[in-house]
């Protein structure tokens, strides 16, 4: 028998796994598999998104899992992301209904707002994977759109996440939907969500990139506080993104860090173990990514051991506050949600030919 993650219960009510497979960066071709590794593997929790440009196959391995029975729905837990260009009222649902039409399921359990800014974004029509999950001229509506004479990301600079947040919560009256969510946002962002006296339904679940090097203390206490499920993103540190730009004060990974070398020796694991290991007991949710079967079912293995109190706290040592998914680009929006940690003098950059999810258009 498999071992299953832990659960959380979030205050919509349902249970959330506190593992999830990761799918950002998954290759074309290889992404089905690995999602059938994770669930033969006891994963119960897939995070995908319409700008990976993969949930398609995602969708492929959902379905021959369910349809062989291998798994029931009920079991599952998926989550996906509302993109940038389809902030508007009106996009929102359009963006939701080729998630699911891509994943091949009639409702997911949870979606949030991938970033608080509508940028890059023209604000004028809804744009999916089918228009291009890459950079390109905006009038094309591919889902990195760029204005043509500038060489910028567009940004639709009118749009504001409140309005958006309304839209989620009509897809949860729906029953397409059953938690919401938000992912990238700020303390003082998802304060303003917090208040919204409006607000129908509770943030369930704040995704942001967190590891040893961005521990986010302040923010999982925020979290805590408001009943908000933390999860983490990049757990390892990712190092391997376009959007990288600023190198650690270590001067490496913290998958490579002496520190976290010296505890893996310590307690026999992998340095990726230790790190999932210390934000589990954390309380911190986590998402973790492979395509490799070993990984996935390595990263997996986290359940049954413990990291001492002491070397807990040691942790704190290699808290440098590096974040390594900036964005730059996109901070041409008043909704950018890291506007301090910019260099000084930032002077905005043109729009990087590639995605993660693929090259620009010709």
């Amino acid at each position: 028998m498999v071992a299953l993650s832990p659960l959380i219960t979030l205050n919509s009510g349902y249970e959330m796994p506190m593992v999830a497979l990761g799918t950002w960066k998954s290759p074309p071709g290889e992404t089905a598999a690995a999602v059938k590794t994770a669930i033969r593997s006891g994963y119960r929790y897939i995070d995908a998104a319409n700008d990976y440009s993969n949930e398609h196959e995602v969708g492929m391995a959902l379905k021959e899992l369910l349809d062989n029975e291998e798994i029931k729905r009920e079991e599952l837990f998926i989550q996906a992301k509302l993109w940038n260009t389809n902030h508007r009222k009106a996009h929102v649902k359009p963006d939701l209904m080729q998630t699911l039409a891509d994943l091949q399921l009639d409702y997911i359990d949870s979606f949030v707002i991938h970033w608080p800014q509508a940028a890059p974004s023209t604000g004028l029509k809804p744009s999916t994977r089918l228009d291009g999950a890459f950079p390109g001229p905006a009038k094309e509506n591919p889902m990195f759109p760029v204005d043509e004479n500038s060489g910028f990301f567009c940004a639709d600079v009118h749009c504001h996440y409140i309005e958006t947040w309304k839209a989620m919560e009509d897809l949860v009256d729906e029953g397409l939907v059953r938690s919401i969510g938000l992912s990238n946002f700020n303390r003082a962002q998802c304060q303003e969500i917090v208040d919204f006296k409006e607000r129908k339904f509770p943030i369930c679940v704040l995704q942001c990139e967190s590891h040893p090097y961005l521990q986010q203390k302040d923010l999982i206490d925020f979290c805590k506080i408001n009943r908000i499920a933390f999860q983490s993103y990049s757990p390892l540190g990712s190092g391997n993104t376009h959007l990288g730009v600023s190198t650690s004060p270590s001067g490496t990974i913290p998958l490579k860090d002496p520190f976290i070398q010296k505890l893996a020796e310590k307690y026999n694991k992998s340095p990726a173990q230790i790190m999932l290991r210390w934000q589990l007991q954390r309380g911190v949710c986590l998402v973790t990514k492979s395509i490799n079967p070993e990984r996935i079912q390595s990263n997996f293995d986290i359940f049954d051991w413990q990291i001492e109190p002491a070397d807990m706290i040691s942790f704190d040592s290699i808290n440098y506050g590096w974040r390594h998914l900036q964005w730059r680009e996109t901070s041409n929006h008043p909704d950018y949600p890291f506007p301090e940690e910019l260099p000084y003098n930032y002077q905005l950059e043109k729009a990087p030919l590639v995605s993660s999810s693929g090259q620009a258009a010709n």
